[in-house]
């Protein structure tokens, strides 16, 4: 298959090369700055231009691969569609819900292929929670909890990437880049419930910057379903790059995540019986699999699952806890914070 990046950040390129390895071709690349630009053509030896509509034109692929700055992102997305051409969308998505919403309902309206690259999907937890709520061995899943937890904001800085700790492009910090996976797993599993968010902190106490560095959302679900989740910049920076946890609480039994002593991701099933070890994927491992699930799911003319209309309640439900959150300094700071986006400022006001 014949695709084209749009945009460098923030895992243009990365998932590019997993595009490539997985056998396909990178035939353009786009980036509105012209380092990053640069980087692309020279990474994928692909002519490079500055906006998407150009990209696609010249190229004409059969898929693109939508990155970038996270109030660029919908426009991309918007151009694949005007253009009735399939895509991968990159998280987050947007830097808010309402930004990314008329280029998913005219995705949908065009009938226009769209698939989210959540390496979550693809991981052995998910499927083994699947399979325990199958057979009825978890039984009812009443908690969940995750905490995706990297290092500091600062590793942004010297790369095509720093614009991540400019809320008024990102929309802000960890909980801006980092969230959709928790939520994503989350919504996995209490399917259309409608989901209340009842708690939230933005905090940049550890580093201090204009962004948070800790985001944490509490949420509940009609049917009594707890959701919390965690999403971070605190991990110390060295060999390790961050931490990933979750945690599957159900009436019958339970199913954790976390990393061993050698960084590998340990499952571990808790039941009347005792507990059972395994070992998961690694990221790159899911990332892999879920890049060639979606692009096999678009050769045989197949939707995919998730897709653009998951990303705008994705986006949705992050948005809701950062309004809860900044609602008092109490739990937004306690340094200052950047604002978001001016329009997005309007769009909850």
């Amino acid at each position: 298959m014949r695709l084209v990046i749009l945009s460098y950040s923030h895992h243009g390129r990365g998932i590019g090369q997993t595009i490539r390895a997985l056998g396909h071709d990178i035939i353009g690349v786009m980036d509105g700055e012209e380092g990053p630009r640069q980087q692309l053509a020279e990474t994928f030896q692909s002519p490079g231009v500055a906006a998407a509509g150009e990209c696609l034109d010249a190229a004409q692929p059969d898929a693109a691969l939508v990155a970038g700055k996270h109030i660029e992102m919908p426009d991309h997305v918007q151009a694949c569609v005007e253009r009735r051409i399939p895509y991968l969308l990159d998280k987050p998505f947007a830097d808010c819900a309402a930004r990314l919403r008329p280029a998913a309902e005219a995705s949908a309206k065009h009938g226009v292929f769209s698939a989210l690259t959540l390496p979550n999907r693809a991981s052995r937890i998910v499927a083994t929670v699947e399979r325990l709520l199958a057979d009825g061995t978890l039984g009812d899943v009443v908690q969940y909890s995750c905490r995706l937890n990297n290092g500091p904001p600062s590793r942004y800085d010297p790369t095509p990437s720093a614009w991540h700790n400019d809320p008024s492009i990102s929309g802000g910090g960890s909980w801006a880049v980092e969230a959709a996976h928790g939520i994503d797993t989350f919504l996995q599993f209490v399917g259309e419930q409608t989901i209340h968010v009842v708690g939230a902190i933005m905090s940049n106490a550890t580093h201090g910057r204009i962004v948070e560095d800790i985001g944490l959302g509490m949420l509940r679900t009609d049917g009594g379903v707890t959701g919390v989740i965690e999403s971070g910049y605190a991990y110390p920076s060295g060999v390790r790059s961050g931490d990933h946890f979750f945690r599957f609480i159900g009436t019958r039994a339970m199913v954790f995540q976390q990393y061993g002593k050698e960084g590998d991701p340990l499952i571990e099933v808790h039941t009347t019986e005792g507990v059972q070890f395994s070992e998961d994927l690694s990221h790159g491992e899911r990332m892999t699999t879920i890049v060639d699930q979606a692009l096999t799911a678009l050769a045989d003319g197949r939707s995919f699952t998730p897709n653009v209309d998951q990303a705008v309640r994705v986006l949705e439900i992050q948005d809701a806890v950062y309004d809860h959150a900044r609602r008092s300094s109490l739990t937004n700071g306690p340094h200052p914070m950047g604002s978001p986006p001016s329009d997005r400022i309007a769009s909850i006001q």
